[in-house]
């Protein structure tokens, strides 16, 4: 099953030439290792408020191509950061991990055949 949703992906990004689609996805290739260092330095820190802020910016940054899945998973972080709950944030945090990386998995591949 694919995590990207690629019907809303083509037409999120239909205007965009080649160039800049590759960049959008390059830049996160680059930046998404380090987002989750972050997030998972605030989890074992217990730094809900920077939590909190991270998660919602890479929500934001995976909201950009259509990945319905990772983008709940870190939706549900974000809130659970909120609310300064610890219960199940390692195990959601390994959730997104892992889509996280099949986001980026799917995302090379897309480049590789269309780009």
């Amino acid at each position: 099953m694919a995590i990207i949703d690629w019907e809303q992906f083509n037409e999120n990004f239909q205007y965009y030439d080649k160039e800049t689609i590759g960049l959008v996805i390059e830049n996160f290739l680059e930046e998404s290792d380090d987002r989750m260092y972050k997030m998972e330095k605030n989890i074992i820190d217990r730094d809900f408020e920077n939590l909190s802020f991270n998660a919602h910016s890479f929500k934001s940054v995976i909201g950009n191509f259509m990945a319905p899945k990772p983008y709940d998973v870190c939706r549900n972080l974000e809130e659970l950061a909120k609310q300064k709950a610890e219960t199940d944030l390692h195990v959601i945090f390994t959730e997104l991990k892992t889509l996280t990386n099949g986001l980026k998995s799917e995302l090379v591949d897309y480049q590789t055949k269309n780009l």
